[in-house]
């Protein structure tokens, strides 16, 4: 679980925001004004009726980015929204597209 402070609060916008595309989900990203990284999941009811689903993925997203989260420069908004391609995959391949993706994106220390 995320710390309130890494949270994603509801009224920000991705207008002019940085996208990357993957089969299992779409990356946007933009700095913030903090000190810190927030994250946002998205995840819909076209993925898996069913909340148990919807909650496992999402949970499976946190733990990933916790993770992650240790290496990355702070400073910045990022939002993922998951596509259906998420529940054909293994969750080590989930985790190594979610790690080439924020590596794209410039944002893991060097």
């Amino acid at each position: 679980m995320f710390k309130r402070e890494n949270r994603l609060v509801k009224n920000i916008r991705f207008n002019n925001s940085y996208s990357i595309f993957a089969p299992q989900f779409i990356l946007k990203e933009k700095k913030n004004e903090l000190a810190l990284n927030r994250f946002g999941i998205i995840v819909s009811k076209k993925i898996d009726k069913r909340a148990v689903t919807r909650n496992k993925i999402k949970r499976f997203f946190r733990q990933t980015l916790v993770d992650l989260n240790k290496n990355m420069t702070s400073g910045h908004d990022i939002l993922f929204i998951v596509k259906t391609g998420i529940l054909s995959k293994t969750e080590e391949e989930n985790r190594i597209s979610i790690k080439q993706a924020i590596e794209k994106a410039g944002l893991i220390k060097k």
